[in-house]
Parts: structure tokens; C-alpha cells; sequence
């Protein structure tokens, strides 16, 4: 926004001699009727601020030596609104003025007790001269913003303020003009100068949430376009370059399936299974739906040969729970618990999905991809799950819908603190995070009372399954012995745009088709 609003000045300087006495007199143009009622406020909304002041000044008689003040006001003009405002001083003044106008621009948010006057002095004859030295009278501490000279065709920058229009408070403006008296002032003799004050929003911005809202494409860019407003959101510099959101608990909650979910990123390269690839938001249930084994199958039973379960995810038996079971179908079942294909009842007849929030999901490829140590920083467990080492017989890909986070996740999302920060979190081997707490302790995907299971295999055995533990570190664990957290994991459709929210716990973003 680039709205311009006028105050224009025109003060006509003429030189009258006579009776041995030189005389330098002005007198403003007001363009108007000379009626004073008529010169009173002019208000311009320039989007989320309010410009107050007055048109042209009163008329009257201006010797070498006296001021006038120009008073205006900016408030806001809305609820909502970031940016910077700038006040502009644009002078003509021919070259013989010299340095001989002063400009000062003083503001307050208590003009009761902070303002700026002017002491009117009688006039005085002296030299042949007459002049009328009036003096400013500055009351409390008004800040002084601006002091200089107005010049030929100068082009003045009197302030450039940030404003939030939820913190702004009414500022008054005072601009002080000074005709300076110098003692010798013919040469000024039939001459005029005009200055125009103008306030404009020079950046406007809307925060981030707002930003989104107002954005006219699909979730994924808009956060993408406005990600630079948002402390909360970094990209990981891995090959697809995903944006992730980072820290403790940042602003990603959003409403999904009648229920908080949170968002992982804005995900690259993710491929729908018919070899087209999509920047797609990846989503996580705020919290777990249970505790449940990763796999359980008893030896010789589909690609489980080990009374440790499998650990492959096309036929876990938790897929099966997520992506055709009980979870899928929003009912109640039996669910994967103990060795050799134990169970445990569970009900997700209120907390399983839903037919709208199913129409929003992705069926999309998901990397399986096997690491075969526990000592890895984060950024080879990413490239590991997208690559093709796995156990002998072992798949590197799976398409569905729903699966869970991958330890590359988990150890992307951090912040790290002021002990440790995140380039050095990131550094560190995540097997070794329980030796600092700045990495797991700011990182929103860690949980504090209890372990988690992730999508990523062991490649140097069959039945090994990685896991984020409650002292915020990654080891394996059995596939089919011992049961972890299940928090479901997913893909929007490339499609889904955020309608609204702010994206807290209290207010998530809204989505829609």
C-alpha cells in the first residue's frame, strides 16, 4: 500500500522597504475560503493505521525569527496489522533561502503531559530590521525524532516507526517550522517555498496466521510463501529441502478428524504411487491412540520368521490396524500386543477416522528404508530412510495412508536451547540425545512420559524396529515384544487449503477442500 496524503504549504515571502526599515513578510495561503472551520482535520485510512491533521495552516504574518507547529496524529485503524508507516517532508525552496528553514519533528503518546509549543515573541526593530524571535516551549520529554534543514527540492525522511496495531498506542506528531533570522535577509525578497508532509505504509504486513488465511492457494505453498514470518518454521538443507516446523511446542496445531493434529512440514518430492511427486503437508496426531506392538505375527507367518515380530510394514500388524482395521474404519477391535500375535482390545469408535478427514488424506509412497546402527546423526537417518538398504527380503517402499513418523522427524523438528543449539543437535548422533536435554526438551515431537515408534526398520536383522524413547533418545526395539506409543502419521491431498485458526492448541488452523 503506497497512499500518499497531502499538507501543502505555500509561504509567500515578500520584501517591503520603507521608512529606512527592511522587512521580511509571509503570510500562508490556505487555497480556501479564509474561513478557519474550514481548515480543521483531514483523516485518511491507510489500512491498519489512522492519519489525523490539518490541512493547511492558519493564515497569519510570519517574521524572520518565528515558528509555526504542524500537529497530526497516527492511531490504529483496525485490529490486526504489522508493519512500518513513513512520514515524508518534500520542499521547494529556492537557493536563496539558504539554510534559513528549520524543520524539528517531535512525537508523544501522553500529549497532556509531553508536548511541544511555541512561545510567541513581540516584535522587535533593530538595525533597520524588524524580527520576531519566538522560542519553542517543550513541556515533559516529547521524543525528538528529526532536526535539519529544508533545502532545494530536499526529500525528507522524518521518521520511519514499526507499528502492530495490536500495541499502538495514538501518537501526536509535531512538526516545528523556524524561519531562522540571520540579519540579512534581502536577497529572499519576492521568492516562496511550499513544503507537502505525507504519511504512508511502506510495508504493510499481516502476520503470519492472518497471511495464510488470506493466501489464495493450497496449504502447502501458503505456508511456504509466508514461511519467512514465522521464527517456528526452518528448512532441513536435505535434498528435497522440506520446511519443518521446530521448537517446544510451536504453532502448528490444526483440526483434523474432529481432533487436534499437528503439522511435521511442508514436504517435498512425496510421490502418489503412480510416479507423480508433490509438495504435500505432513500431519501427526497431536497424541497417541495407544500403546500397541509395532508386529507380532508368530514366526512363519507372513514375512515373520522370528517370534520377535517382523519388520516389515506392508504386513505389520499395525498397518493393518491403521489402514483397514479398527483405527481405519472408526469401530472397535482387537489391537497388536505381545508376542506371537497377542492382542489387546481397543476402541476407536470415537477417535478413528472420520469420512472427511479420509478425503483428505494422501495415498502416497513411504520410504523403508533400514539403518543398520543406532549411531546416527540425523541427517544420514533421512538419507538412509530413503534409501534401499534393508534386510535381506525386506521392501524400500510401501504406498498407503497412514504410517508414523520417521526418526528423521523427530530429530528435524528440534530447536535446540542456549547450551547446545540445533545445528549441533542435528550434528549429534540422536542415540545420544539423553545427554542434552536442549535438543529432545525443544523439540515438539518428543514425548515426555513414554516411548514412541517410528517407520524405520534396522537393516542388519528382521524383527528390529526404531524408536523414540521418554528420555528423548532413538534405539531399536523388537518389532513384536514390546509395545510403544502409536501416534498415526500422514499426507494431506495436495489440494487442501487452510480456511482459518491461528494455528495454536486454543485456535488450530481449519482445513478445507
Amino acid at each position: 500500500m503506497n497512499k500518499k496524503i497531502t499538507i501543502l504549504i505555500i509561504l509567500i515571502c515578500t520584501l517591503v522597504v520603507g521608512i529606512g526599515v527592511s522587512l521580511a513578510y509571509f503570510a500562508v495561503n490556505n487555497q480556501n475560503d479564509g474561513n478557519e472551520a474550514n481548515l480543521n482535520v483531514t483523516t485518511e485510512r491507510l489500512g491498519s493505521i489512522l492519519w489525523t491533521g490539518t490541512k493547511v495552516f492558519t493564515s497569519y504574518d510570519l517574521l524572520p525569527g518565528q515558528m509555526g507547529i504542524q500537529e497530526f496524529t497516527i492511531e490504529k485503524n483496525s485490529d490486526n496489522g504489522i508493519g512500518i508507516y513513513e512520514i515524508d517532508l518534500a520542499g521547494v525552496l529556492p537557493s536563496e533561502f539558504g539554510t534559513d528553514i528549520e524543520i524539528s519533528l517531535y512525537k508523544t503518546t501522553d500529549p497532556i503531559n509531553n508536548n511541544v509549543t511555541v512561545d510567541v515573541a513581540d516584535p522587535t526593530l533593530e538595525n533597520e530590521t524588524i524580527y520576531q524571535e519566538d522560542s519553542l516551549n517543550i513541556t515533559g520529554e516529547p521524543e525528538l525524532v528529526y532536526q535539519g534543514t529544508l533545502t532545494n527540492n530536499s526529500q525528507i525522511i522524518l521518521e520511519q516507526a514499526d507499528f502492530d496495531v495490536t500495541t499502538l498506542e495514538k501518537t501526536t506528531y509535531y512538526l516545528v517550522y523556524h524561519y531562522k533570522n540571520n540579519g540579512n535577509q534581502d536577497s529572499q525578497q519576492g521568492l516562496s517555498f511550499s513544503g507537502t508532509i505525507s504519511v504512508r505504509i511502506i510495508n504493510e504486513k499481516m502476520s503470519f496466521s492472518e497471511s495464510i488465511i488470506a493466501c489464495n492457494d493450497t496449504a502447502a505453498n501458503c505456508i511456504v510463501e509466508n514461511s519467512e514470518k514465522s521464527d517456528e518454521l526452518v528448512y532441513d538443507e536435505t535434498a528435497d529441502n522440506n520446511l519443518r516446523y521446530i521448537g517446544a511446542d510451536p504453532n502448528n496445531y490444526v483440526w483434523f478428524n474432529d481432533e487436534l493434529w499437528r503439522i511435521i512440514g511442508v514436504m517435498n518430492n512425496i510421490e502418489d504411487g503412480a510416479g507423480n511427486k508433490e509438495t504435500r503437508l505432513k500431519i501427526i496426531r497431536s497424541e497417541p491412540i495407544g500403546t500397541y506392538t509395532w508386529d507380532n505375527k508368530a514366526s512363519g507367518t507372513g514375512s515373520s520368521t522370528s517370534s520377535l515380530g517382523s519388520n516389515d510394514w506392508g504386513d505389520s500388524t499395525l498397518q493393518q490396524v491403521l489402514n483397514e482395521g479398527a483405527y481405519y474404519n472408526r469401530t472397535s477391535g482387537n489391537c497388536p500386543y505381545g508376542q506371537n500375535g497377542a492382542t489387546t482390545a481397543c476402541d476407536f469408535s470415537s477417535s478413528g477416522l472420520i469420512s472427511e478427514a479420509k478425503s483428505m488424506i494422501s495415498n502416497v509412497v513411504w520410504n523403508l528404508g533400514g539403518v543398520s546402527s543406532t549411531s546416527n546423526p540425523t541427517s544420514t537417518f533421512y538419507t538412509s530412510e530413503r534409501g534401499t538398504t534393508v534386510h535381506s527380503g525386506r521392501p524400500t517402499k510401501w504406498t498407503g495412508q497412514i504410517g508414523l513418523i520417521y526418526p528423521s522427524d523427530y530429530g528435524y523438528a528440534t530447536s535446540g536451547g542456549s547450551n547446545i543449539d540445533r545445528n549441533a543437535c542435528l550434528a549429534t548422533e540422536l542415540y545420544y540425545w539423553y545427554r542434552y536435554s536442549d535438543c529432545y526438551t525443544n523439540d515438539w515431537l518428543y514425548k515426555t512420559e513414554t516411548s514412541q515408534w517410528t517407520l524405520t526398520p534396522t537393516s542388519s536383522s528382521s524383527y528390529a524396529v526404531f524408536a523414540v524413547g521418554s528420555n528423548g533418545y532413538v534405539d531399536y526395539d523388537f518389532a513384536g515384544s514390546t509395545g510403544h506409543a502409536v501416534s498415526p502419521a500422514l499426507y494431506l491431498t495436495s489440494n487442501v487449503r487452510i480456511s482459518g485458526g491461528t494455528g495454536t492448541s486454543l485456535d488450530p488452523f481449519e482445513l478445507s477442500l
